[in-house]
């Protein structure tokens, strides 16, 4: 199956990053391990829209995704708008909103950030998780 993955980066002073990019999905069935965005050109510049295909086994509903980056670079910190998925061959697609630095010394300080589809509440997403863990 192939996922298309549309990466936004906001519009901010600095958003933009030179740190590599990984990105694992989540889905109903299994997961996509993670995954490098890798691609040509200067990627996850400032109010850029970077896309990847990544080729991989049906995850079937993508139920959210952990974005991360590994601080390389001088310019490693990252303030992430907004991800997009869509499973191509379905047309299923997924927005994840984040707005969010993903930075060791702004935001939250982690180089990861997990995220939820849009228009699902944290809450009901989390309950969910206890109880397939039941």
């Amino acid at each position: 199956t192939t996922y298309k993955v549309e990466v936004k980066t906001a519009d901010k002073f600095a958003a933009g990053t030179d740190a590599n990019i990984s990105i694992t999905l989540y889905g109903a069935t299994s997961d996509s391990g993670k995954q490098a965005l890798k691609g040509s050109g200067n990627l996850f510049e400032r109010n850029e829209l970077s896309s990847f295909d990544l080729e991989l086994a049906d995850l079937g509903r993508i139920v959210k995704i952990r974005i991360e980056h590994d601080n390389a670079g001088l310019g490693a910190s990252w303030c992430l708008e907004y991800v997009v998925v869509t499973a191509v061959e379905s047309g299923d697609k997924y927005t994840f909103p984040c707005n969010q630095w993903i930075d060791k010394k702004k935001g939250n300080k982690e180089l990861f950030r997990v995220l939820w589809p849009e228009g699902r509440k944290v809450e009901e997403a989390e309950q969910e998780e206890e109880e397939k863990g039941e």
